[in-house]
């Protein structure tokens, strides 16, 4: 039996029906919402772009910075097994579109029952690609800044306004990716293992570009290919120990 969330939050309440408002008076710009909340290469392919851009910067920091995006893609991972975990464990919150109570108006583009069934709290894009900008502050604060706004303009308010999430799902996982990334950067970095792992790319390149690059490709991807894969695993370890 699930136990699921009253609708009862003030600050959701205001927030939610001040962008429902304009929901269906536009359809060009429902649909361009729309899709720039859906479209991984818009999502994750950027921030995966910042990534590899601050990976092959030159100077004296180069090696500082590599640990510091080392440590965020550990950040980033541990931080989305937190995520995955309270939405599983924390009592069911129906998602805005989806709660009866709000007469929620639904933007073009979104389908009616998208992500039904899927509890809202905490936000897994609001973890993970807030988690990205606070690590990205380590190796650069103007990438820092270019991210975070980032992820502000073109992450969370969409998900938002199209009645994904409700604002204080967007900021449980803004603090939980922040917070773990954050803790991740300043006590893993210079950790004997990451700075090992930090001297990969020059003693065996092929080895840790492999991996490298099938990491950031996942996080590109939101994760949507492993989770299957994963879910089959256990069913499959279920299936032999049963």
């Amino acid at each position: 039996m699930n136990y699921r969330m009253t609708y009862d939050n003030a600050f959701d309440t205001a927030v939610a029906s001040f962008v429902n408002q304009y929901a269906r008076n536009s359809w060009a710009f429902d649909q361009v919402i729309a899709f720039l909340s859906f479209n991984h290469l818009l999502k994750g392919g950027v921030f995966m772009a910042m990534l590899w851009w601050a990976w092959f910067q030159s100077g004296d920091r180069q090696a500082i910075q590599r640990a510091h995006i080392l440590s965020t893609v550990f950040g980033c991972i541990v931080a989305l097994a937190i995520g995955r975990i309270l939405v599983l464990t924390l009592p069911f919150r129906e998602r805005p579109l989806h709660e009866a109570t709000l007469s929620w108006t639904l933007p073009y583009g979104v389908a009616e029952k998208a992500l039904d069934g899927l509890s809202s709290m905490p936000s897994d894009h609001a973890v993970l690609f807030f988690a990205l900008a606070t690590g990205y502050f380590f190796v650069s604060r103007a990438l820092g800044f270019v991210a975070l706004a980032y992820a502000v303009v073109c992450i969370a308010l969409p998900r938002i306004y199209l009645g994904l999430h409700y604002p204080t799902d967007i900021l449980a996982g803004a603090a939980i990716g922040s917070l773990v990334v954050y803790g991740s950067n300043r006590y893993l970095t210079y950790r004997r293992l990451f700075v090992y792992v930090a001297t990969l790319p020059k003693t065996k390149p092929s080895y840790f570009y492999a991996a490298f690059f099938l990491a950031t490709y996942q996080i590109a991807d939101l994760f949507e290919n492993i989770r299957p894969l994963l879910v089959g695993l256990v069913k499959l370890l279920k299936g032999v120990l049963a």
